[in-house]
């Protein structure tokens, strides 16, 4: 064993150095969640640094011993010496990030609720625009069609009438195009300032780890771009060339393509993925395509070898050609913003240039350990980014995977070569074009195999981020690949040559158009194919770890038998992952469960019990103008659901019913009941809820008051409208649900307003001490007396916005002595109504479940 050890010692060795430091990494990171935040950075400073002195301590002295006694120091114990000291050396560098992370001034005081605040300090990186989501609902035609994103390095705030000093790094947002700023530019800020917000809702994924890794301590939103104002600009250097080009590039590529090939131009070029829809991210990640977002090796890969080609074309050789392509390499990195994939892929250029130029062997597992050792020198909280996971485990599988499999012995191995070299023979003496054919299909045989390793071993760790699975990915990536290879170069020509002439910039954009055209009909082709695709909730992780500790112990067989066994705890993984993952959340016997998720100013209730029926009670929020549905789909997953029985929609507000055809896309719906009448409404927006009704064949069904709906261990009952409705407008007119259980009642009215109260309330009363979703999101310009004095609950359930947490609310809904709960202040609530009588109320925030 010891040889061996060495040996690969002697061989990779920045291998082993990568893996101490990831080791330290997640060191450090554990030692601090069981110490705690704050004061506890001194604490594991002097535990690391302690150790690392005593271990070079014993290090020398095992030397010195050796030398007397005329014994090497070789073995275990100096290479456990050594690892163990690098992994302190990692520990360390972790916890001086992160204590450098969290000393900033800014996080002292700035809180988890908007404060008003007036900031100045400089633009540190270039401006990124969006879409602004607020564009294009009613009302709102005067607000600008784009949204700025600038990051801010704080140096001072406004306290009354002083400057103080600070420190730290914001996000900003701003209404209208702001571009024109440039990385260096003094500026200063007015507007609201908090933290970024903890999920909300069971399921959510946290994003403050990913800010976290972007330096970020919180964000400010502005009323206006007004509230921005640039008090100098900063000097000329070479961020602002960056941004300048960046800037130009992003207009070139809309100028010479469409509005469906220009945000898949900008996102595949230039990096910047803001301004593609959640819609065609959807259909990217359906299709396992989405990694055409993020600029990566592949994509500097292909750039590299045209520059190459090119060079080589012009006459260049040598040195000047490693300069000018590793020169590329890092202006390319710099312009697509320095994500870790393509600065991955850039370290593996440039070590092989290096290694060529130098004739020296390279070996691809040692490049790519150097790769990740500069991206935790650069960042260690790298270590926990799953997209850098997906990054490096792609790069490994594919150098696995082109590699053949291992020959029985060394006659075998001779007949092999005997093989190819007949049938290279034959293709020679073939014509030209079945020459071209056979290679052809040579090409697309080896994609379809490294796309298909690459999908199965990356497969758990999508799954368990994006709750997807995709079985069309593997040939619409070799389909898609064919496109890329054209669009890719030709779009960076468009964007070189328009900087020269805009004439010039023409014949590319109109080739990289026609590539991006053809990538998206097969990528919106392959996401229609039924069963192409399945979302569904995640395995847990401990399985996921499972799957990858088998599949790594298995490569130890490099034979034929070695990939049946892979291919077999493959098979054998997906099923039980599949049966276990599906498996609804458990529910008490006899148990009535409504959870109200967090979706903001808006409506989703999801009512279950344990027989496994499943109901949801409304599904949008106000501001959805894009139709997502990210916190129902999260809460949902969460709980094991990947079927609803029935969508019940209350009314025709777009606050109500925005999420439906997301849902619809994601979920296995069986019916959506609604009021009599809704759907003849002449609102466009509701042409979404009957495109997704037709387009998934879901069943339809109109209800008034006195109407039933049938559900396995619950009674489910329309007490409103009548059957030809009352006068008013929609939020009268409110499906009102009452849901009976064990001498308990749960009334949900939607927006009940006047003259809709009173056919309500005239109704005989439901069991007292139940739970009420308080009407119209806790309104107070509505007068809910009447209404909680009908239904006498011990519980209040307020589904509503900022407004909805203010104590007003409070205060008028607990006129009647009821409890009141809001999901503003403690995020999704979850009531259950056991079958004593007993009602549990439980908030994700305060006391997550």
């Amino acid at each position: 064993m010891q040889p061996l050890v060495q040996a690969m010692l002697h061989r990779y060795p920045f291998l082993f150095i990568a893996i101490a430091a990831c080791l330290g990494v997640l060191l450090d990171h554990v030692f601090k969640t069981f110490l705690g935040s704050g004061e506890s950075f001194p604490f594991r400073l002097r535990c690391w640094g302690t150790l690392a002195v005593c271990l070079v301590v014993v290090l020398n002295a095992g030397v010195i011993v050796g030398r007397r006694r005329k014994r090497k120091t070789t073995g275990f114990g100096r290479i456990s010496v050594n690892g163990v000291w690098l992994i302190c050396l990692s520990a360390l560098w972790h916890g001086y990030c992160d204590h450098r992370y969290e000393s900033a001034g800014v996080l002292r005081w700035i809180r988890e609720n908007d404060q008003p605040a007036i900031l100045r300090g400089t633009l540190d990186s270039t401006v990124t625009l969006r879409p602004n989501p607020m564009a294009n609902l009613e009302r709102r035609e005067a607000v600008p069609q784009l949204q700025s994103q600038l990051t801010l390095r704080v140096d001072s705030a406004r306290d009354g009438g002083l400057w103080r000093p600070t420190s730290g790094r914001l996000l900003v947002f701003a209404d209208g195009d702001l571009s024109d700023r440039l990385p260096g530019d003094r500026l200063q800020v007015m507007g609201q300032v908090r933290r970024f917000n903890a999920p909300s809702n069971p399921g959510e994924p946290d994003l403050r780890p990913m800010y976290r890794r972007r330096g970020l301590h919180g964000k400010v939103d502005t009323k206006n771009a007004d509230s921005i104002q640039s008090l100098t600009s900063g000097p000329s250097n070479l961020s602002r060339l960056i941004a300048s080009v960046a800037g130009r590039a992003r207009q070139t590529l809309f100028r010479h393509t469409d509005e469906v090939t220009g945000p898949l131009a900008v996102a595949l070029i230039v990096g910047q993925r803001e301004f593609v829809e959640p819609k065609t991210r959807d259909k990217l990640l359906a299709t396992g395509t989405a990694h055409l977002l993020s600029v990566s090796g592949m994509h500097l890969a292909i750039l590299v070898i045209g520059v190459s080609s090119l060079i080589s074309l012009v006459g260049l050789r040598g040195a000047a050609k490693f300069t000018i392509v590793i020169l590329f390499s890092m202006f390319y990195v710099a312009v697509t913003g320095g994500r870790p994939p393509v600065m991955r892929a850039a370290i593996l250029v440039g070590v092989l240039i290096l290694a060529t130029g130098f004739r020296r062997p390279s070996q691809p597992l040692n490049t790519l350990a150097v790769a990740a050792l500069v991206l935790i020198a650069i960042n260690p909280e790298n270590v926990f980014s799953v997209g850098v996971h997906l990054s490096f485990l792609a790069v490994v599988v594919l150098m696995l995977a082109g590699r053949t499999i291992t020959p029985a012995g060394l006659s075998a191995e001779l007949e092999l070569k005997r093989d190819a070299e007949f049938d290279a023979l034959l293709d020679q003496s073939s014509g030209r074009l079945r020459w071209l054919i056979k290679a052809a299909g040579r090409l697309v045989v080896q994609m379809a195999w490294l796309s298909g390793c690459v999908t199965a071993v990356s497969l758990p760790l999508i799954w368990s981020t994006f709750h997807l699975i995709s079985f069309v990915s593997v040939l619409t990536n070799v389909a898609v690949w064919f496109g890329l290879v054209i669009a890719l170069p030709a779009g960076v020509t468009t964007v070189v040559f328009a900087m020269v002439h805009p004439w010039l910039a023409m014949l590319p954009g109109v080739v990289c158009h026609g590539a991006l055209a053809y990538m998206w009909w097969i990528i919106d082709w392959a996401a229609a194919i039924p069963m192409g695709h399945l979302w569904l909730p995640a395995p847990p992780i401990v399985a996921v770890i499972l799957y990858y500790l088998v599949l790594l112990c298995s490569l130890m067989d490099r034979t034929r038998r070695g990939r049946w066994i892979r291919l077999g705890w493959f098979t054998v993984w997906c099923l039980a992952a599949t049966v276990t993952a599906t498996r609804p959340s458990p529910i008490p016997p006899e148990t009535l469960e409504a959870t109200f998720i967090d979706v903001g100013h808006g409506t989703a209730v999801v009512i279950r019990n344990d027989s496994g029926a499943v109901y949801l009670y409304d599904c949008g929020r106000l501001g959805n103008a894009l139709g997502t549905s990210r916190e129902i789909d999260a809460a949902l997953w969460s709980m094991g659901i990947y079927r609803i029985d029935a969508i019940l929609l209350s009314h025709a507000d777009a606050d109500h019913y925005n999420a439906f055809g997301s849902l619809c896309d994601r979920f296995d719906v069986r019916r959506v009941i609604l009021p009599a009448g809704m759907l003849s409404s002449t609102d466009p927006l509701l042409d979404t809820v009957r495109t997704a009704i037709e387009r998934h064949q879901i069943e339809l069904r109109e209800v008034s008051a006195g109407d039933s709906v049938s559900a396995i261990g619950m009674d489910l009952q329309v007490m409103h409208p009548p059957p030809h409705g009352v006068g008013g407008d929609d939020n009268a007119n409110s499906m009102v649900l009452r849901v009976d259980h064990a001498d308990q009642s749960l009334i949900l009215p939607g927006d009940l307003e006047p003259p809709g109260v009173t056919p309500v309330t005239s109704q005989p009363r439901p069991f007292p001490g139940g739970v009420l979703m308080a009407p119209h999101h806790g309104s107070l310009t509505l007068d809910s007396a009447q209404v909680l004095r009908w239904a006498r609950p011990s519980v209040a359930v307020v589904s509503g916005g900022t407004r909805a947490g203010r104590p007003e609310v409070a205060a008028m809904l607990s006129v009647t002595g009821s409890e009141v709960v809001t999901t503003t202040n403690g995020g999704a609530v979850r009531i259950r109504m056991h079958a004593d009588g007993r009602i549990e109320v439980r908030s994700w925030r305060k006391s997550p479940w």
